[in-house]
C-alpha cells in the first residue's frame, strides 16, 4: 500500500512538474503565454529525422514532414541534399517544449554538423535549432541558428589580412569582413548612371570631393561641378562591372572599400577608343559616398 501510495505521490509530482508554466511569450498571437514541457514523441520524431538527414536520405526526411512543409520547401531541400557527399549532424541536447494550451509542440536541438559537399567544400557548424511540431506528430517548419567555427573552410564573417605600410598601426594586421551599406547597389546605380552619362544619378552617389588615381598613375580630384566636362568629351561609355566585393577593416568605424573586377569601353567624340579591363578600389566615407577610386587597368584579352 505505501509503495502505491509513494508511486501515486511521485506520477502526482511528476504531473504537476509537466503542467507547471515557465516563461513567457512577448509577442505575436501567443503573447503574454508561458511554456511548458512537451513530449518524447516529438523529440523522437526530430531524432528520426536527424537520422535521416545524416543518411543523405532526402525521402526519408520530408516523410516526417507536414503536407504544407513538403510543399514549400521540398524542392528545396531536395537541391540542397543533393549537393552533399556526407553530412553528419550529432545531438548534443534536446528539449521539448510547448506553448500553454497549445497543442503543438516545439523541439529545441544543441548539436554539431559537419558537411561534405560534392564540389569538395567542407563545413563544421555549431548549430541551436527549432523544430516545430504539429498536432499529428509531424515537422511543420524549422530555424536554424548558427555559429561558425574558427576552423571552418567557409562562411566566417571575417578573414584575411590587411598590412599595412605602417607597420604597427592601428590598421595593420586587422582582418577583413564583408561591409553591407548599400555598396553594391551603388556600384551597379553608379555603373548605370556612368553609361547614360546622367549627372545627377552620378552625383548623387559619390562625395563632394572623390580622390582619383588613375591606372597610369597620375592623381586628380573629381568634384560634382565637373561631371558634365567629364561627361562631355564621351559620345558613348559601356562600364560593365562583372565582380563586386564590398568589404571592411574588422572593428573599426564603418567606411568601407569595395573591389570592382570590369570591362569598360570609352569612345570619346574625337574618335578615339579607350578598352580595358579594370580592377578598381573604390572608397566608400562614412556617409556611405564613394571619396576615392584607385585604378588598375589592363588591354583586354583577346579571343
Amino acid at each position: 500500500m505505501k509503495k502505491i501510495v509513494l508511486l501515486g505521490a511521485f506520477v502526482a509530482s511528476a504531473l504537476m512538474v509537466n503542467a507547471q508554466t515557465v516563461g513567457k511569450v512577448f509577442v505575436g498571437e501567443n503573447e503574454g503565454k508561458g511554456f511548458q514541457l512537451g513530449s518524447d514523441k516529438s523529440m523522437n520524431t526530430v531524432l528520426e529525422a536527424t537520422k535521416a538527414y545524416n543518411a543523405v536520405n532526402h525521402e526519408a526526411e520530408i516523410a516526417l514532414w507536414s503536407a504544407e512543409m513538403v510543399k514549400k520547401d521540398g524542392e528545396n531541400h531536395k537541391k540542397s541534399m543533393a549537393s552533399l557527399t556526407s553530412v553528419t549532424n550529432k545531438p548534443m541536447a534536446m528539449l521539448p517544449i510547448k506553448i500553454q494550451g497549445s497543442n503543438n509542440e516545439i523541439v529545441m536541438v544543441q548539436s554539431t554538423e559537419e558537411r561534405v559537399f560534392k564540389n569538395g567544400s567542407k563545413q563544421n557548424l555549431n548549430l541551436f535549432e527549432l523544430f516545430f511540431i504539429d498536432k499529428a506528430g509531424k515537422i511543420e517548419n524549422f530555424q536554424q541558428y548558427v555559429n561558425i567555427p574558427a576552423t571552418n573552410e567557409y562562411g566566417k564573417t571575417s578573414g584575411g589580412k590587411y598590412i599595412s605600410s605602417k607597420p604597427g598601426s592601428e590598421a595593420d594586421g586587422r582582418s577583413l569582413q564583408f561591409s553591407n551599406r548599400g555598396e553594391v547597389a551603388a556600384i551597379e546605380n553608379l555603373a548605370k548612371a556612368w553609361n547614360a552619362m546622367d549627372v545627377k544619378a552620378f552625383a548623387d552617389i559619390i562625395a563632394d570631393e572623390v580622390s582619383i588615381e588613375a591606372y597610369n598613375g597620375t592623381k586628380s580630384k573629381l568634384t560634382k561641378a565637373m561631371l558634365p566636362a567629364e561627361f562631355a568629351q564621351y559620345k558613348s561609355l559601356d562600364w560593365k562591372p562583372g565582380l563586386i566585393l564590398p568589404f571592411k577593416l574588422t572593428n573599426t568605424d564603418p567606411a568601407s572599400g569595395i573591389l570592382v573586377y570590369s570591362s569598360e569601353k570609352r569612345v570619346l567624340k574625337d574618335g578615339t577608343v579607350w578598352d580595358k579591363e579594370l580592377v578598381e578600389l573604390f572608397g566608400f566615407n562614412l556617409a556611405g559616398k564613394i571619396d576615392s577610386i584607385t585604378q588598375f587597368a589592363r588591354e583586354k584579352t583577346k579571343k
